[in-house]
């Protein structure tokens, strides 16, 4: 029995269509959803890649498995937090047990831990590296030993010079590599496909630009103007704009990179019906966060806690089970559990996820450095900021420190504040996140060490490469 995870970075779950979006975005994936779990529920653990593809591969939430930062903000501390706490990975759970591992995506340090094959290089013989490939790597070589006060106004500068390309590979050529592994590998095999062209800087080509923005219209210059506050908002506009300079711009060039991830997410399904692998397959289609255009005040793919940066699509095709949906509460923790079932695989003792279709009482999420957390049950959210000075300094963040409390049953897009009418749920979900909070932090305490150290070149290189995409140090959580 072989596993395939998918996860569309930044894809939210109101624009894919079996999850309600009225115009044809994902005809592949929805067609796919016609015979699999589809949950309308689904929930990320947190609003930034690093730790969100960590709980995807782990089934731990943030504080369980220690990657609670992202991106260039890591430091030797935070690495050796992870150490200590010691995640095994969903790639070495099935590598343990007779699976073909294969990982398509360029993230490296601990996301590559327990792969036969990973990274982005095609094996087709062909060693010409692209325009922007070679740039990359010219910099890469010339300026990763300057500090990061140096680095990133190089990297800033980069995107004006590129035309705000970078290194990643596009969904069609992430899909050719995967599809020419899947064809080469051992039966069983596990393959992570991770899709990068539905976030940020948005770069489909032009006939997949076939959607209208229905919402209300704004200039961009609202976030990243000279008032804005937020180091996203003053350093990276190239990376998070573009050369676009509205909402419906944006929405629209986003809208279609969803339609060609879509379609090349048809390609991999097409050939394994060919290969009459689907079914003895699991496959299993997800996001690692959403992302904001204007709602809350915030355009941005990793800011805030509210349901347009936290819940994604969950869609998991299990060729025992038919179709069904399901309307309770789930996880990413969830995801590790249910495929270790599926290949026959003890869970460890150690995850609390549930095995798929089972669901969860509440639904928890925090942000990077831990400065917000949010609790969120099928009627109610309740967001905890932490760090309110920080908070204070973001161009999204208009709060004065007090929690916020949401009634999601007559208010489901999070508009109105209702925690000082309703003191009582909110002294509960407090409980609820304070006793999470514990679990979690009882769970870490119990790591047992992980003798592989993260290399200290590779974490450089990674370093260089997210600074390139547009990660600044500690940017808006």
């Amino acid at each position: 029995m072989n596993v395939i995870v998918v996860v569309i970075d930044a894809l939210r779950s109101s624009d894919v269509g079996c999850l309600g979006r009225k115009d044809d975005t994902t005809p592949n994936i929805d067609r796919l959803a016609e015979e699999s779990l589809v949950f309308e529920h689904a929930f990320s653990m947190s609003n930034y890649t690093d730790v969100c593809m960590s709980n995807i591969l782990s089934g731990k939430m943030p504080r369980e498995h220690g990657v609670t930062h992202h991106g260039t903000a890591h430091t030797k501390a935070n690495l050796r937090r992870i150490e200590e706490r010691s995640p095994t990975f969903l790639p070495e759970l099935l590598q343990e047990n007779g699976y073909e591992t294969i990982g398509v995506d360029w993230m490296g340090r601990w996301h590559e831990w327990g792969y036969d094959t990973y990274g982005l290089d095609n094996d087709d013989g062909n060693d010409e590296q692209s325009a922007p490939e070679a740039v990359v790597n010219r910099i890469k070589d010339i300026v990763i030993e300057l500090p990061e006060p140096l680095l990133a106004p190089i990297m800033k500068q980069y995107y004006r010079w590129m035309g705000y390309n970078d290194f990643r590979v596009n969904c069609e050529e992430l899909t050719d590599i995967a599809l020419d592994r899947i064809q080469d590998a051992d039966n069983p095999f596990f393959t992570l496909l991770h899709y990068w062209d539905v976030h940020p800087p948005y770069l489909p080509p032009d006939e997949y630009k076939q959607f209208s923005y229905e919402g209300e219209d704004e200039p961009l210059s609202k976030y990243f103007g000279s008032d804005a506050k937020g180091p996203l908002a003053a350093e990276y506009q190239p990376y998070a704009r573009g050369e676009r300079t509205t909402i419906a711009d944006s929405k629209e060039a986003y809208d279609g990179a969803i339609s060609w991830v879509d379609e090349q997410f048809g390609r991999l399904l097409a050939h394994l019906r060919e290969q009459e692998i689907l079914d003895e397959t699991m496959v299993v289609v997800t996001a690692d966060h959403g992302h904001n255009f204007g709602e809350h005040g915030i355009f941005s793919d990793n800011c805030g806690l509210y349901d347009t940066s936290i819940h994604v699509p969950l869609i998991v095709h299990d060729p025992r089970r038919e179709h069904q949906r399901i309307k309770g509460i789930v996880q990413h923790a969830d995801i590790v559990p249910t495929i270790c079932e599926f290949a026959d695989i003890e869970v460890p003792d150690d995850l609390r996820g549930n095995i798929l279709p089972a669901t969860r009482q509440y639904a928890f999420a925090e942000t990077i450095g831990q400065r917000m957390q949010m609790v969120r049950t099928d009627r109610w959210k309740l967001i905890v900021p932490n760090d309110i000075t920080y908070l204070q300094e973001q161009y999204w963040y208009n709060g004065d420190g007090s929690v916020e409390l949401y009634d999601l049953e007559t208010d489901p897009t999070e508009s109105e504040d209702i925690s000082d009418d309703h003191p009582e749920i909110v002294e509960r979900l407090r409980g609820t996140l304070e006793e999470e909070l514990e679990t979690q932090e009882q769970i870490a305490k119990a790591g047992a060490g992980r003798s592989a150290e993260i290399n200290d070149e590779s974490m450089d290189e990674i370093k260089s490469q997210l600074s390139a995409l547009g990660y600044a140090d500690d940017d808006n959580v």
